[in-house]
């Protein structure tokens, strides 16, 4: 077998440097970035929604901790899609992927945002240019080295997080926040929705199955990290969400981020220590994790001949750099033209929801086609729950995924779906003749190519 570009990744990620960029990854993408626009669609119900929400995520997103525990590899979801399904459902993942990718520009527009709030007269466009370049250059320089950078981001936030609830809690109008009419703002199709967009935001954690291949120990960590980091940063966000909509009326927060209410309730020295360090630092955390792991998907699928092979080239830091441009590149375009950081929320959240389609109809079929990574894992769930599991979270994610699509222009979904009909019209004639190996059991890194085998 020919040498993969991804066997010239490092497996080099501890159980730390993964607990960084899950935690990084979740707390930019649902406090920082998204709080205001649930709260335009469902009042003081986004507090209700952040506390199912780790739950609805667990549903969805744990089946990916047990394929990554039973066959850890680079670019995880997308492997395991093109490997249990077949080639055609992975071509389509990769659309998919690619379009969810838009949330590259939400984090660098939602950094941008809080920081005029703090520098006012500022452009805000050439601040997120600004943090999507310099963070584009760190991962050019390493994997390692950004997943160290957000370990030490994820420390700070977490402690300024923490402290805006502290001060915040005592100022929050509980009742307010509990009255049906206000919980329900704007009914409960429109809480479904903002249900679905926070699903997005605590099911960060999942990214880290993208770098498998590069963790030390994939089958403990990951799987480890997943449960631990959503069901804290779940239970952060409900306390912040409760002083987010209990000190002043809805429609004083809906669609704001949360220096209006930071301001009000942080003494001023505390208030700039949460806007640097949890509202600049959580989003460009987060942006920071997804330049981490976003080419990996594209790196297989390179290789796998479904885009051109040459776009995978690895440096010797392992760092597939034409990718990362690529990724670079499509970030800085909404950036550019001035897209809307709320119609953006809701694209990639219901995209990355229809992945998850996909993700979940492949854990269906690992038993039976691979029972050799199932008797590897050291996860005490029975195979047996597998295939329930599966059909639970996708049922979960399209119902998810319908209530937010409800709430998008008709012409974006029209768009939206004609894209995947010629994806998949694609994937079935021009794909035909391309074969793809099927070595979901096979360990690249490191330059090797041989059978995994169990755990010590």
């Amino acid at each position: 077998m020919a040498e993969r570009q991804e066997s010239r990744l490092k497996r080099n990620l501890t159980f730390w440097n993964l607990m960084g960029v899950a935690i990084g990854q979740i707390i930019g993408a649902g406090i920082m970035t998204m709080t205001g626009t649930a709260i335009g669609m469902t009042g003081t119900g986004v507090a209700l929604a952040f506390m199912i929400s780790p739950v609805l995520t667990l549903i969805t997103d744990f089946p990916q901790g047990i394929l990554s525990s039973c066959a850890p590899a680079v670019g995880g979801p997308y492997k395991y899609v093109s490997r249990l399904l077949d080639k055609r459902f992975g071509f389509l993942y990769i659309v998919l992927f690619i379009i969810s990718s838009s949330t590259l520009s939400l984090y660098a527009l939602s950094f941008a945002s809080y920081f005029v709030s703090l520098f006012t007269g500022m452009s805000q466009i050439f601040i997120a240019a600004v943090i999507l370049t310099v963070l584009f250059v760190v991962n050019i320089i390493g994997t390692k080295q950004a997943a160290v950078v957000n370990t030490i981001i994820c420390a700070v936030m977490t402690g300024a997080i923490l402290a805006f609830a502290a001060f915040g809690l005592p100022k929050a109008d509980f009742p307010y926040i509990f009255q049906t009419g206000h919980l329900f703002y704007k009914g409960v199709p429109n809480f479904m929705a903002a249900l679905a967009l926070l699903s997005f935001a605590t099911g960060g954690a999942s990214v880290i199955c993208q770098l498998g291949g590069e963790a030390e120990n994939p089958g403990r960590d990951i799987p480890l990290v997943m449960i631990i980091s959503t069901v804290l940063v779940g239970i952060m966000y409900v306390l912040v969400a409760l002083v987010a909509v209990g000190v002043f009326p809805i429609d004083k927060v809906a669609d704001q981020n949360l220096t209006i209410v930071a301001f009000e309730v942080l003494p001023r020295p505390v208030y700039y220590v949460f806007v640097i360090g949890a509202a600049l630092g959580a989003t460009s955390s987060t942006l920071n994790a997804q330049l981490s792991w976003v080419t990996k998907p594209l790196i297989v699928a390179c290789e796998d001949g479904l885009l051109p092979k040459s776009l995978a080239t690895v440096t010797e830091r392992g760092v597939a750099w034409k990718i990362l441009t690529v990724f670079y590149v499509l970030g800085m375009g909404p950036i550019l033209t001035g897209f809307d950081l709320g119609f953006i929320s809701k694209l990639s959240t219901s995209v990355s929801l229809l992945q998850k389609v996909l993700v979940l109809a492949s854990l269906w079929f690992l038993a039976s086609k691979y029972p050799q990574c199932v008797g590897r894992t050291k996860l005490k769930i029975p195979v047996s729950l597998y295939r329930p599991w599966s059909v639970l979270g996708a049922v979960t994610a399209v119902v998810l995924a319908s209530s937010l699509l409800a709430s998008m222009p008709k012409q974006s979904v029209i768009l939206l779906l004609g894209v995947l009909a010629v994806s998949w019209i694609y994937a079935c004639a021009g794909l035909k003749k391309k074969e793809i190996p099927q070595d979901l059991d096979v360990d690249y890194i490191g330059g090797s190519q041989k059978k995994k085998e169990s755990e010590k």
